[in-house]
């Protein structure tokens, strides 16, 4: 085995695929796609399920949504920043946490992340649509009218992240469960 083989194995290939994930969404995204079908908190949850124990993991994902949020904004309206995507911030910071408590948690557990998350995003982000914004008064009609007119945008959500988070879980369930018995072989 070369060195850089060694190299990556001791990293973790279940870790580089995860990686790779998180770039292929990030790509995804600022390529033409279907109106939010875009599986960004898959990333989060893939990230905080695969990718270690301390909080640097951290990093990958939320680097994948600063760089493409980044490209995205300056297409759209010149600016690099939005100040009202801190919401959505905060829902991934929230996905990226549940799922990292979940990782070592039973397969049910961890698949419960994978189908929690939109609906976390979806319930945070559109708080802070109401919340943030001038569209909706800020009362109890208000919020329900932000969350009803969301309905048509989750449905696209739920689809990127279950279709994308779970795909990307069944590989990464096979590759993790690889490495297990290759570390119990070589013990052996």
């Amino acid at each position: 085995m070369s060195k850089i083989t060694a190299s990556l194995a001791a990293f973790g290939w279940t870790r580089l695929a995860t990686l790779g994930a998180i770039l292929a969404v990030a790509v995804y995204r600022v390529l033409p796609h279907l109106p939010n079908l875009t599986p960004v908190g898959a990333m989060f949850v893939l990230g905080g399920l695969y990718l270690g124990r301390n909080l640097a993991w951290m990093a990958a994902p939320f680097a994948g949504l600063l760089i493409s949020d980044t490209v995205l904004n300056l297409a759209y309206d010149g600016r690099p920043i939005h100040a009202g995507r801190v919401f959505d911030y905060a829902a991934f910071l929230i996905i990226a946490l549940v799922a990292r408590w979940m990782a070592d948690k039973p397969l049910a557990a961890r698949v419960g992340v994978v189908v929690g998350a939109p609906v976390a995003f979806f319930l945070v982000s559109n708080l802070g649509v109401w919340a943030g914004g001038t569209l909706y008064p800020r009362t109890l009609s208000g919020l329900m009218d932000c969350y009803t007119l969301a309905l048509p945008f989750f449905r696209a959500t739920l689809v990127g992240d279950w279709v994308f988070a779970g795909l990307g879980m069944l590989a990464l369930e096979g590759l993790r469960a690889r490495e297990t018995g290759e570390r119990a072989l070589a013990r052996a």
